[in-house]
């Protein structure tokens, strides 16, 4: 980054006033992608499916370690 920096520092005015021209579209262009990347509806859906996934699940369902182990050990004595 310092090496950008010290770069920077030595052009010109007309350089700088291009660079940022530049960096302004491509910063445009990232964004308008990003914004048009996922679909509303396809967002909603995928938040409905995962709500869906907890509910069949359930989230708040017993820990796995109490559920269908069977017995469990006693503790070992000493002999």
């Amino acid at each position: 980054m310092n090496a950008i920096i010290k770069r920077l520092r030595q052009m010109a005015d007309d350089e700088l006033l291009a660079i940022s021209e530049a960096i302004d579209a491509e910063l445009e262009r990232r964004m308008a992608l990003a914004a048009d990347e996922v679909p509303e509806s396809a967002r909603r859906r995928a938040i409905e499916r995962q709500k869906s996934y907890r509910r069949r699940l359930g989230s708040s369902a017993p820990p796995v370690y109490a559920v269908g182990l069977g017995k469990q050990r006693e503790q070992r004595r000493a002999a």
